[in-house]
């Protein structure tokens, strides 16, 4: 994070100095870890209003919902927060830390009032996680951990347990996209990767001034560390990845991804340092 920090004042002060900006923090953490980044913005932009997304009346709160609150619920919350700030009227920039990353992208998507101007995500599971984080380097065996993400699988898109956490809401099994396009709560809807496409979420993203996909290199957390940048395993195997622009998603420009690209809007950018660490 701190190698990609410079990004943030690089990208925002192309845009109007009073344009706020938002960020969101991961799972299993609080509004706290966004006070670097927007510390960052503020030595930039020393007049701009700028808002950590916190869900609950406390920090502590704001850690427990960003694992036990649905994904859809939590990204319906913020929006009735930003919906409700007149200071962000006019539109605002966004960050998004990991799994705040793909929060904050539901809500360009599906709340486009006010106006989302720029989005930057910072290692987030765009096309899901299908892993353990650290599981080899804790226990030491590869064939281990390949079992217990197929035993994970075989639970995952069963309602009640899609429900239990955030992140059951986009565990993708490459083995079955069948029951993952049946089951999923959150990612299949978002990523419009179901038959009848959601045509406002692609004019959403289309509509960003830039869209920003930062990818920790040598990340253990999201599996696989690509899917930050839309990258995801070829179906039916977990060793072989495909990277955004060989995935139907992109070819057939699901969710304005292409079109982003094909305008210099949409950026990828690498960091080898600490994964999801400030």
């Amino acid at each position: 994070m701190l190698l990609l920090l410079p990004l943030l004042a690089q990208l925002f002060p192309g845009t109007a100095s009073s344009t706020p900006v938002i960020c969101w923090h991961g799972v299993n953490d609080n509004a706290n870890s966004c006070s670097t980044p927007l510390r960052v913005v503020k030595e930039s932009i020393p007049d701009v209003y700028t808002l950590k997304v916190m869900i609950g009346d406390d920090l502590e709160m704001d850690t427990a919902n960003s694992v036990l609150m649905r994904a859809s619920d939590q990204v319906s919350y913020v929006c009735d927060v930003l919906a409700n700030d007149p200071n962000l009227a006019g539109g605002y920039n966004a960050l998004g830390i990991s799994q705040g990353g793909l929060m904050m992208r539901g809500v360009a998507q599906r709340c486009p009032n006010p106006p989302m101007k720029n989005l930057i995500t910072f290692g987030s599971p765009h096309q899901g996680v299908f892993g353990v984080p650290e599981c080899e380097a804790s226990v030491g065996s590869y064939e281990l951990c390949e079992l217990v993400r197929r035993l994970l699988s075989e639970g995952a898109y069963i309602p009640w347990i899609q429900d239990l956490v955030a992140p059951a809401q986009y565990w993708h099994d490459p083995f079955n996209q069948t029951a993952f396009l049946a089951g999923s709560h959150y990612l299949a809807d978002i990523n419009n990767e179901r038959e009848e496409k959601n045509p406002a979420y692609k004019d959403a993203l289309a509509s960003l001034e830039n869209f920003v996909l930062a990818r920790w290199i040598s990340d253990t957390t999201i599996i696989p560390s690509q899917s930050s940048q839309f990258g995801f395993y070829d179906l039916g195997q977990d060793n072989t990845t495909l990277s955004l622009q060989e995935l139907l998603m992109y070819k057939e420009d699901w969710l304005g991804l292409k079109e982003l690209d094909a305008g210099g809007r949409l950026h990828f950018r690498g960091d080898g340092g600490r994964p999801h660490g400030l």
